[in-house]
């Protein structure tokens, strides 16, 4: 009896550690989640994070490479002119190193007909910066592969992990293959991202529809004509390259290498004539955007962000060179309407989004503001009316009936709420303090005797007291993307942002 009492209680201990192991197992796994790294880019843009979730195989084109690449390259308009699913695996300072073993994560669960490598990776050894280190390995899933990048980061000959500014030394590399000494410390810059995921899955384009450089770039960095000499690539990064090529050759892969258009110095167009020589021996096709920048039409003041990035429009050029050539060169699909690609139909419509808010944001012109606050959809609308805000005007009027608010409008003011052409909510003249959860937005309104107050997500939105507010949230971006006042005068109304 008792040996049968022992072996019940050893039972159940077992039981209870076992579970109690689940468990904890299960709370570190989701701490992780919260804690671990996911700055793709800045701004938590996260190609990595979105590549794990992606169905298996539907990927048509990969891009490889650093910020040069995720500048460049323009999924939404691959998708939108030819249904080529695009995808720009690309983290800003990525080297030729950790674009290799991107590719062997990405072929896991991908089948990509042709990947494209971003070159400027050639041109430099190591890493910079820390944060470019931290972005191209933690987010890495742990694997035997991830074990052999932290091992080929070390640096035989000085024992430290590939940084310009021996950031790592060799004792900390269980620090990366472990992550948590490294991530542990993320608590103190938590966001809500951090808990609910990221608000707009990130493919891989990050330039600015509005950047402009303050003065043009010189193709050259110093005073001449482009080198045309050429220069060996340090042996380390051949050898990558050539791991590269001789991986997609294995998996019947295509690879196309280009070179996003930069300022260049002496030593990186030598490189570059050195890899359009490489290229060519292997049979592989080698796109200089810096060399086609007059077939192009590059615009030095237009089209670019800094020296080495390229903002939307100079992207929209590269984007459609290399939609051409990939288009013409390799058996791509158009899926365009398959439901499977959502994602890529999600993108288009975030990149439509990001130039109607960009336009709505420039705007001082009430009645298009007004029109846009009445059409526009996929937005929730807050309008104001308080004080002595009321001027008679015909645009007023024909703007507003169409959601049936002109005659409310005129007499008494208030809050209304505009969705999709409809008022969803108001206040008409009342006074009182509203909470609401609308469009996944946290919303607070204020109302006293002829004063509104606008809180969106925290953000304090209200212009003016004597006049009309008008406030966009972006449902499909999750931001707020203009609050706009016009304060009522003699003349009309007068804008103030």
């Amino acid at each position: 009896m008792e040996n049968r009492a022992g072996k019940k209680n050893f039972i159940k201990r077992c039981v209870g550690t076992i579970a109690f192991c689940l468990i904890l197992l299960l709370v570190l796994g989701r701490i992780y989640q919260v804690l671990s790294w996911k700055d793709g880019s800045g701004g938590y843009m996260t190609p990595v994070e979105t590549f794990y979730g992606l169905e298996e195989n539907v990927v048509d084109a990969l891009f490889l490479g650093s910020s040069h690449c995720f500048c460049s390259v323009i999924n939404s308009q691959l998708w939108d002119d030819y249904g080529i699913a695009g995808y720009s695996l690309s983290i800003s300072g990525q080297d030729i190193a950790a674009s290799y073993y991107w590719l062997k994560e990405a072929l896991k669960t991908q089948r990509p007909k042709v990947v494209c490598l971003e070159m400027f990776g050639a041109t430099y050894h190591g890493y910079g910066v820390d944060g470019n280190l931290y972005r191209n390995t933690l987010p890495y899933h742990m694997s035997a592969d991830y074990l052999c990048m932290v091992r080929d980061l070390i640096d035989e000959e000085s024992g430290s992990l590939q940084t310009e500014n021996d950031i790592v030394d060799e004792e900390d590399r269980s620090s990366f293959l472990a992550k948590w000494p490294i991530i542990h410390t993320r608590y103190m810059e938590l966001q809500k991202q951090d808990f609910t995921g990221p608000d707009t899955l990130y493919i891989g384009f990050s330039a600015q529809i509005d950047g402009l450089r303050s003065n043009p770039i010189t193709w050259a960095m110093y005073d001449g004509e482009l080198y045309t000499g050429d220069e060996t690539m340090e042996m380390e990064e051949e050898e990558w390259l050539r791991k590269i090529i001789e991986l997609t050759r294995e998996e019947g892969i295509g690879l196309c290498l280009f070179l996003a258009p930069m300022s260049v110095t002496t030593q990186d167009q030598m490189r570059m004539n050195y890899v359009e020589a490489l290229a060519k021996e292997e049979g592989i096709p080698f796109l200089n955007f810096v060399d086609l920048r007059d077939e192009l039409k590059f615009d030095t003041e237009q089209d670019f962000l800094d020296w080495g990035h390229v903002n939307h429009k100079g992207a929209e050029k590269v984007t459609a060179a290399l939609g051409r050539f990939i288009s013409q060169n390799y058996a791509l699909e158009d899926h365009r309407g398959d439901k499977r690609y959502e994602l890529w139909e999600r993108d288009l419509a975030t990149r439509a989004h990001e130039f109607s808010n960009l336009r709505l944001q420039q705007s001082t012109d009430i009645q298009y503001i007004l029109d846009f606050a009445v059409y526009c959809t996929d937005y929730t609308v807050i309008l104001t009316a308080d004080g002595d805000y009321f001027r008679e005007t015909d645009y007023m009027a024909d703007r507003l009936a169409p959601i049936g608010i002109e005659e409310e409008f005129e007499t008494g003011g208030g809050i209304w709420m505009i969705e999709n052409g409809e008022v969803t909510w108001k206040t008409a003249s009342g006074t009182g303090e509203w909470y609401m959860e609308q469009s996944g937005a946290d919303i607070v309104l204020f109302r006293t005797e002829g004063a509104s107050r606008v809180f969106v997500e925290r953000q304090d939105c209200a212009k003016v007291s004597d006049g009309i507010n008008i406030v966009f949230y972006d449902t499909l971006l999750k931001n707020v993307v203009y609050a706009v006042g016009f304060s009522a005068s003699d003349d009309g109304y007068t804008c103030v942002r």
